[in-house]
């Protein structure tokens, strides 16, 4: 008996070494790595797919992160293939993460508006990420809009200090009802959500991720000194359900925020205490961003805690990023550029719901005319028979 518990014992020790999930946790010289995969796009042509996947590796062995943040769009969904076989993303998944898997790095995932445009639910896909061990991604702890709103803890490099010593949020913007400017947005209770758990964790220096850039971004490029290239109108949100930035920006513990969706963009610098910009496209497919694949690595020192952050390039290099002051002649609207793109679901509700309107039309228009038809003919016998009955009088 006394050996089936100790053995017992034993093999529940073993069950949960295996299926933990790694620690994160400042290095010896007070440091922690994080490299930025934005906008991978997997399954768009076979092509891309190799050339994504050795921009991954190189990426990896020349930074060698302590995590990885996939911060959406890591699959093309609208392509048919992933509307007609869940499995595919099985495939694409295995595929993205093997560097990962190979190299030991966890890594932590948040949804674009292209993830969930296939046959599976962005709840779904989370639950294939979270399947694999070195994933850290979560769902909601509470109900809000997006599915992959969480934080991860980071623990000091001082073994004796419980609390963590930063936090990394992770905000969901592939989110409906986000007016015309329907890319996704981060909505009201998400940002209620961080407010508490930001107090929760007495305002712990964090840094954030997100795939839809907020509206201050092209404010950014107006006022402030950046670094990197301004090439495309932001597909952003502005705060017409929630004031994002701003929020972020008053509760003064996120110290960084980053995203991607516009390929072609990649500057960031200060913004009202807060570094904010975008990675840099890390995948060959979809629409080019005229540029090396590659990614943002953001460096993150304990203490003080301060953030460091460059562009590393498929082939090793460290991307040149010239400064951008503010200038009169250079200032871009402040104005998110309007959806005027669809996906293949959403063209397919466009044009069912303009057949139905169709349909509805004719037979309205077929209901009136036969309505009018049959008031016409009883009119038109009413007053034959007035005239007959006139007819006869005069007659007789």
């Amino acid at each position: 008996m006394k050996l089936f518990i100790i053995l017992t014992i034993i093999s529940f020790f073993i069950i949960e070494l295996v299926i933990s999930k790694p620690i994160l946790k400042f290095n010896s010289n007070n440091q922690f790595k994080i490299v930025q995969f934005t906008d991978l796009h997997y399954g768009s042509e076979p092509v891309d797919d190799i050339d994504t996947i050795f921009s991954q590796v190189n990426i990896l062995d020349y930074e060698k992160p302590d995590l990885v943040i996939f911060s959406g769009d890591m699959v093309t969904g609208y392509e048919d293939q992933f509307e007609d076989n869940d499995r595919n993303y099985w495939k694409y998944w295995n595929v993205f993460t093997k560097p990962l898997i190979q190299r030991n790095i966890p890594w932590a995932i948040t949804f674009g508006n292209h993830d969930g445009e296939g046959a599976l639910s962005t709840y779904e896909i989370l639950q294939i990420d979270q399947s694999f061990d070195l994933s850290l991604s979560e769902s909601n702890s509470v109900e809000m809009h997006g599915i992959a709103n969480y934080v991860l803890k980071i623990a000091s490099s001082n073994n004796s200090k419980s609390q963590p010593a930063s936090l990394v949020y992770l905000f969901d913007s592939s989110t409906k009802g986000c007016s015309k400017l329907d890319w996704g947005c981060i909505h009201q209770d998400q940002i209620d959500w961080f407010k508490n758990t930001s107090k929760n964790f007495n305002k712990t220096d964090s840094i954030a991720f997100v795939h839809i850039p907020p509206l201050e971004v092209i404010d950014l490029w107006n006022k402030y000194p950046v670094y990197g290239n301004f090439s495309e109108t932001p597909c952003c949100f502005d705060n017409e359900f929630g004031n994002f930035v701003p929020s972020l920006v008053e509760s003064g513990d996120v110290h960084g925020l980053y995203f991607g969706h516009d390929h072609e963009n990649d500057f960031h610098g200060q913004y009202k205490g807060m570094d904010i910009g975008y990675g840099r496209k890390s995948g060959a497919g979809s629409y080019s961003s005229k540029k090396p694949l590659g990614s943002r690595v953001i460096q993150l020192t304990e203490s003080p805690f301060t953030i460091s952050t460059w562009i590393r390039e498929e082939d090793g290099n460290i991307a040149t990023q010239e400064i951008h002051s503010p200038s009169e002649i250079d200032q871009k609207q402040l104005q998110c550029k309007k959806k005027d793109k669809y996906s293949k679901k959403e063209l397919i509700a466009i044009k069912v719901v303009g057949s139905f309107l169709i349909v509805l039309s004719v037979v309205v228009v077929g209901l009136i005319g036969f309505l009018g038809f049959k008031y016409y003919k009883k009119n038109s016998q009413s007053y034959l028979e007035k005239e007959r009955f006139i007819y006869n009088i005069v007659l007789h």
